[in-house]
């Protein structure tokens, strides 16, 4: 009802005024000298357009609406629809109540009945089946997962690496397996450039590697860990430019290194090992302006490169080029 009223009102204010500015009637002359402002050259479209519009409402507000027809809620509309199908109604005769018994009263006997024993009966209850035994979760093996992080190293498939490389260090267990995982985390973050992660990573490992050589003094595969965790320290502090600190792990990898042999030991890693500390020792070396020092101890290197590039020159040829290379341009040095 408010809003017929409304609009009533609106309608007859918007035609009065179209009328008043149109100039229409008796009131033509007089509203002609009201001001429009903008719209002043526009008078007789304002007020058409006033009119029209007025007119309009006035319509829309006195013509009757029909009454909306009251809808019934369907029964169990959601139901139907959820199953897909129509629904069925429920037969009628469900719903009834069903009708009271009726008790007759029977003759008393003459005498009371006598009642017949209760046998009690053993209802046989099948077992409950057992409860499904989970299939235990296989345990991850340390040196598997290891090659599997070498593979995918060589592939360069990071992510997978990273993976790889989280199980393994949740897999260590003794300090020798912590110490290999904590190097290979460092060999890893320094390939990323993360050089903080890798010197931390670094120091872990040169700690799990110190006891394990501790509890097998002489050992050789507890030295050769050492000294590569030693090794690893050294190259970050040298990028890092802390050049007496990777001085000192240099060195002490070294004589790690030497302690076994050296030139004469019959495993090629392990020469090959010692070419590379003596190699990186003789670089820092140069740096800092040592050059005779150097040079001794890349002659040590091209001896040791030498004998393997003998022994086996498809594997060991292009590191004794190396380091000919590398021993020539010293030897120039100090000469000149």
């Amino acid at each position: 009802m408010m809003a017929r009223l409304v609009g009533i009102i609106l309608g007859v204010i918007l035609a009065t005024s179209g009328y008043v500015i149109a100039g229409w009637g008796v009131l033509g002359d007089w509203a002609q000298h009201l001001d429009l402002g903008p719209f002043e050259p526009h008078r007789p479209f304002v007020g058409w357009a006033a009119a029209i519009t007025g007119a309009l409402l006035l319509v829309a507000a006195l013509t009757p609406r029909p009454k909306p027809k009251a809808r019934r809620k369907p029964v169990q509309a959601s139901l139907g629809a959820d199953l897909g199908g129509d629904l069925v109604a429920a037969p009628v005769a469900a719903t009834l109540a069903a009708p009271e018994p009726t008790f007759v009263q029977s003759p008393e006997p003459e005498a009371p009945p006598i009642a017949a024993p209760i046998v009690a009966t053993t209802v046989a209850v099948a077992p409950a089946p057992p409860a499904p035994t989970p299939t235990p979760t296989p345990t991850e093996n340390f040196a598997e997962l290891r090659a599997q992080l070498v593979t995918l190293s060589r592939q360069e498939a990071w992510s997978d690496a990273a993976q790889t490389l989280n199980r393994l260090l949740r897999v260590a267990a003794t300090d020798h397996e912590k110490a290999l995982a904590r190097r290979d985390l460092g060999d890893f973050a320094r390939g990323q450039g993360r050089l903080d992660d890798a010197a931390e990573a670094y120091e872990e490992a040169v700690s799990y590697a110190r006891s394990v050589r501790a509890s097998k003094p002489g050992d050789f595969a507890a030295d050769d860990l050492l000294a590569s965790a030693l090794s690893g320290v050294g190259d970050v502090a040298e990028m890092e430019g802390r050049l007496n600190e990777a001085l000192s792990a240099f060195e002490e990898a070294l004589a790690l290194r030497r302690s076994h042999g050296g030139r004469e030991a019959a495993d090629p890693g392990a020469r090959r090992a010692l070419s590379v500390s003596l190699e990186r020792l003789a670089d820092l070396r140069e740096d800092r302006g040592h050059r005779m020092r150097a040079l001794d101890l890349y002659r040590e290197s091209y001896d040791v490169a030498a004998r393997l590039a003998a022994a086996d020159p498809a594997r060991f040829g292009a590191d004794l080029a190396s380091t000919r290379t590398r021993l020539a341009e010293l030897e120039a040095k100090v000469a000149g």
